[in-house]
């Protein structure tokens, strides 16, 4: 592996992104200075002060670093596409390499690592007595609850918390977020005003716009412990595995053969598709789909299996909702009947799936192009049938589990 040394990779930086980067590190640069200078003085600052500017990195940022360090310098560690990548890659600090779309490969160099080996465990210590990362995972809580909310309300909301945790004076909680990147990578600033919006929202435009359509502007009210769990564990979120609905929901997974980290990522996945139910996501149920155990069950199971995915979709708070859930509101609800089989007429003695009778061939541009002497069409015109699409005999199943399971 070639490494690009640390003042190389300060090099490539475009002036107002040193000047960003130092910011966020806690090192504010002069915008009067030349990006020459900014370059030299960044890179004295990562050398000479490795303490100070990682106790401004983000709880994920600082433990990953710590795992590539114990790992040892130049040692590929293989981690899952997160929905969002973390600060020490974007910025260079750590290298990667995403070539291969099974893996996320990331490691360290050998000048970084002698930069923080000596520290990194010190910096995790002391951020999680003074409660630097508490406040972190607070702030990420109402995010992942709400999407997005306006940034005085966030303040607002953390200062409250905070207050009633009697962590300290609020001037040790302004400090907090002054040195946390959360507000500064996050903050959110357009026509809707001034916000602050989850790591794991795509697009803030498409938040505001449902919530103008819906007329929803009052955010609901959480506990301390429910922003807390909705704010742990990042980059692979998951919110609402202590409800009755998310322990089905972790039991079914288990069941269906997922465990440790891939077990993480199907709840994870599962919560972000239920973000987006306003018509019918069929993603929602990707992960029961990729589960190992998926091709063994049988049509009353895998309807069972998709029931608690829709019910555990409902239960949960939604972005363009402001906290609130589909059962609260009765908008956008998943609905798992939509995978059900319908069952119009009984069905002959030991059949158990839709009967199917080939429709009448038919000429279709692209698929036929004249008669044969018998009239019939050279070639069916009947378009192929891929194994996730609608069953053509129109039970509502997926082709593979409908007609296309008896198929080889």
């Amino acid at each position: 592996m070639k490494e690009r040394s640390l003042h190389t990779i300060l090099d490539g930086f475009q002036k107002i992104e040193l000047e960003d980067l130092g910011n966020i590190l806690g090192n504010e640069l002069s915008p009067r200075l030349r990006k020459s200078q900014l370059v030299e003085q960044l890179h004295t600052y990562l050398r000479g002060q490795p303490r100070r500017w990682m106790s401004h990195l983000m709880e994920r940022d600082v433990r990953l670093l710590r795992d590539l360090v114990h790992a040892g310098p130049e040692k590929v560690q293989y981690r899952d596409f997160a929905d969002y990548p973390s600060l020490l890659e974007v910025t260079g600090l750590v290298q990667y390499d995403d070539s291969d779309e099974n893996f996320h490969k990331v490691w360290i160099s050998r000048e970084v690592y002698d930069i923080v080996a000596p520290n990194v465990d010190k910096v995790l210590r002391s951020c999680e007595k003074s409660g630097q990362f508490e406040v972190e995972r607070m702030g990420l809580g109402y995010l992942n609850l709400y999407g997005i909310v306006p940034t005085d309300r966030f303040i607002d909301l953390l200062m409250d918390w905070y207050e009633e945790s009697h962590f300290g004076e609020l001037e040790e909680l302004s400090r907090m977020l002054q040195q946390s990147p959360l507000v500064k990578m996050y903050r959110y600033i357009d026509q809707w005003g001034d916000y602050v919006c989850s790591p794991c929202v795509e697009s803030a435009e498409e938040v505001f716009t449902q919530r103008k359509a819906l007329h929803q502007k009052h955010f609901k009210a959480f506990s301390s412990a429910e922003v807390r769990e909705a704010g742990a564990g990042a980059p692979y979120f998951t919110i609402g595995l202590k409800t009755p609905e998310g322990m089905r929901l972790e039991q079914m997974y288990r069941r269906l053969g997922y465990e440790g980290y891939e077990l993480v990522k199907a709840q994870h996945d599962t919560w972000i598709e239920a973000q987006y139910t306003l018509e019918q996501n069929d993603a929602l149920f990707q992960p029961l789909m990729d589960s190992p155990m998926s091709p063994e069950l049988d049509e009353e199971s895998w309807l069972s299996c998709c029931k608690i995915v829709s019910e555990y979709a409902n239960s949960i708070p939604k972005w363009f909702l402001c906290g609130f859930n589909a059962e609260e509101t009765g908008i956008a609800k998943a609905d798992w009947s939509a995978w059900q089989e319908p069952r119009t007429e009984a069905l002959p003695e030991g059949e158990d799936y839709p009967r199917w009778t080939m429709p009448e061939p038919t000429i279709s541009e692209g698929f036929a192009s004249d008669l044969g002497a018998a009239g019939i069409p050279l070639g069916f015109a009947i378009p192929h049938v891929a194994p996730d699409d609608p069953c053509p005999c129109g039970s509502g199943l997926r082709y593979c589990r409908c007609h296309g399971k008896f198929l080889s």
